[in-house]
């Protein structure tokens, strides 16, 4: 089915091989742009580039209904460009994403005004049947990413439309052009003595609602407890490692499908484990937001940042907010998996918990050890764990830290280091971090003193009916490998007693403070209303219920 009507007969000399064409004037090129319910007031005033096959350019500003005319121009299509810069007013986030030293988004005027417009249906489908159709002989629905030159912070097209741009305009102009280079590398053609109404999509996109209140939030409870799961997601990259020009995320459930696929994509993602079935779903609590309000996964383009660019420091959306330090040795201790994250209010980080088997030797390693970012001392096994993940998580806020608030959580072995991360930012001499902490069946991290120091830290705790791991390690534990090992070991091999004695020995604490819980405790018990129905209520220990 042709999208166009046939040619007129004016213009085929202009595209037959058998008679050339001089591109003479006098003839017009219109156009309008308007969002999805025929408005155009969105993009009043915007500026406009308009180039034909003879190297001619028109510019000028959209009317007060976004729509523009050019008259006594050449016979012959044309490619419509609209990249001019932000120019600032808007909103106080586009000026710092603009202006930050690292990855500074070339946003445009487009960009922002489409941004504040509105999809027509509620799934975000484009609508078909506009009603400024009528006022126009050629319809064509268009992203930004179409009409500007770099468009890798943008979300791909992936929506299907009926009325797409056709790239044959393009072509045609590039094969008639008069110098060797291309007339356009981007842009929307259109054609002459025609009125071509554009119908620009909505950048809009959807983000997990937090709260920043420090109070307990049974939202947050329930946002970050699926944010802990998705932290045991790969981030699903595709190339995951040395990119040449661009990168894809077509691994769903992944940490990268979810924030720079889905998301921002106006889709809401329900995947967030590998094990989850149409059958079993979790169903995160979005709300609609400008695009570039969204939890950012940052843009990848070697020919805009220097940094993406092939090498050994080549940087990429996956080694930017995903860290992941494990190794092929169990034994090696390195397992430690997080992801980091943020838009204007948030920066959202949490940490994986125990799921392979150097993570078992990590959790055991439970001798005391001081706790350099503040005071008292914190299980061994959890600060060498925080110690491989701080020098990535300081990376990315010294880059994108502007005031939001740190919002952090993790589950299990991940709600310890978790705690350690947000007690080291708390007590950071570099920036003054707001810091709020959701943990899911963490284990004991530090002694007494630690815990009395980190008092001021809002940690919100849940433990999950009768979880053991929340129970260790012991109050009068200091577990030391190097003693209680051997000792095991000679339980059963040389002398019984005496392996029985080294083993407590190892796992006794002499002197020093007991391991004790930090943060306010929310306990899940479960309630048995009949022989076939159970539930769970939420409350907490000491309160007056």
């Amino acid at each position: 089915m042709n999208l166009y009507e046939p040619m007129k007969d004016e213009d085929r000399p202009f595209f037959s091989s058998k008679m050339l064409a001089c591109p003479l004037n006098g003839h017009f090129i219109s156009f309008q742009l308007v969002d999805e319910f025929g408005d155009g007031k969105p993009y009043a005033g915007l500026a406009y580039t308009l180039q034909d096959s003879a190297e001619q350019r028109y510019t000028g500003r959209l009317n007060a209904d976004g729509f523009a005319k050019i008259e006594n121009c050449y016979r012959g299509p044309v490619v419509l460009m609209m990249d001019s810069k932000y120019q600032g007013g808007a909103d106080t986030w586009y000026e710092k994403i603009v202006d930050r030293k690292s990855y500074p988004l070339p946003i445009t005027e487009l960009q922002v005004r489409a941004e504040q417009t509105r999809f027509f249906h509620k799934d975000g489908s484009p609508r078909e049947h506009n009603p400024a159709l009528k006022s126009g002989d050629e319809f064509i629905q268009v992203e930004v990413r179409d009409l500007v030159k770099h468009s890798a912070h943008l979300p791909p097209p992936i929506i299907d439309r009926k009325y797409p741009p056709e790239d044959i305009l393009i072509r045609a102009l590039n094969e008639l052009r008069f110098s060797p280079a291309p007339v356009a590398t981007f842009g929307v053609g259109l054609l002459s003595n025609r009125h071509t109404l554009l119908q620009v999509r909505p950048l809009r996109a959807f983000r997990p609602m937090l709260s920043t209140d420090n109070q307990f939030c049974a939202l947050n409870l329930y946002q970050l407890a699926i944010m802990a799961n998705l932290s045991y997601c790969d981030f699903g990259q595709h190339p995951a490692k040395d990119p040449v020009d661009r990168v894809s995320f077509p691994l769903d459930p992944s940490v990268g499908h979810f924030f720079g696929e889905a998301l921002s994509n106006y889709r809401e993602s329900w995947k967030v484990d590998n094990a989850q079935s149409p059958n079993h779903r979790y169903y995160p609590l979005y709300e609609e937001v400008p695009y570039s309000k969204r939890f950012e996964i940052l843009p990848f383009d070697p020919t805009l940042y220097e940094q993406n660019k092939p090498g050994e420091e080549q940087e990429h959306p996956a080694n930017l907010h995903f860290f992941d330090d494990t190794s092929d040795s169990w034994l090696s201790a390195k397992s430690t998996q997080a992801f980091i994250t943020h838009h204007d209010e948030v920066i959202l980080i949490s940490v994986r918990g125990t799921l392979e088997l150097a993570d078992w030797w990590r959790d055991v390693d439970a001798a005391q050890v001081p706790f350099e970012e503040g005071q008292g001392k914190v299980h061994r096994g959890f600060y060498e764990a925080y110690k491989a993940l701080k020098s990535f998580i300081q990376r990315y806020l010294f880059r994108f830290y502007v005031g939001q608030k740190i919002i952090i959580s993790g589950h299990s072995l991940g709600g310890a280091i978790a705690l350690l991360l947000a007690e080291a930012l708390r007590n950071a001499t570099d920036n003054n971090y707001d810091v709020l902490l959701y943990t899911y069946g963490a284990p004991r991290t530090g002694d007494a003193t630690f815990v009395a120091a980190a008092e001021p830290l809002a940690h919100h705790r849940a433990v999950n009916n009768n979880d053991m791991i929340p129970s260790v390690p012991a109050p009068w534990m200091n577990a030391r490998r190097s003693i209680w090992i051997p000792g095991f070991k000679a339980m059963f091999i040389t002398n019984p007693v005496l392996g029985a004695l080294i083993f407590v020995a190892g796992l006794v604490r002499v002197g020093g403070a007991p391991y004790q819980h930090h943060g306010t405790l929310h306990h899940f018990m479960l309630v048995p209303f009949n022989q076939k129905e159970m539930s769970s209520i939420l409350w907490r220990p000491g309160c007056d219920s």
